[in-house]
């Protein structure tokens, strides 16, 4: 499944991808970092200033899981 993944940086430039397959945010809370499938972008955090996705991709309510 791809989504989209919007990036807002410290410096109000905003970066929008819209074939993200997978995004993640480093152990340490250094790195995000956002796959596509023809590159990978990393991103240090103290340059984020937030992120937003498709909410497409999160489970929604009654499909499986714990709780539905």
């Amino acid at each position: 499944m791809e989504y989209w993944v919007r990036v807002v940086l410290t410096d109000k430039e905003e970066l929008l991808y819209n074939n993200v397959q997978r995004h993640t945010i480093s152990d340490d809370m250094e790195i995000l970092e956002i796959d596509t499938a023809k590159e990978v972008i990393i991103i240090p955090m103290r340059q984020v200033r937030y992120v937003s996705c498709d909410a497409s991709i999160f489970q929604k309510k009654g499909q499986g899981g714990p709780s539905g």
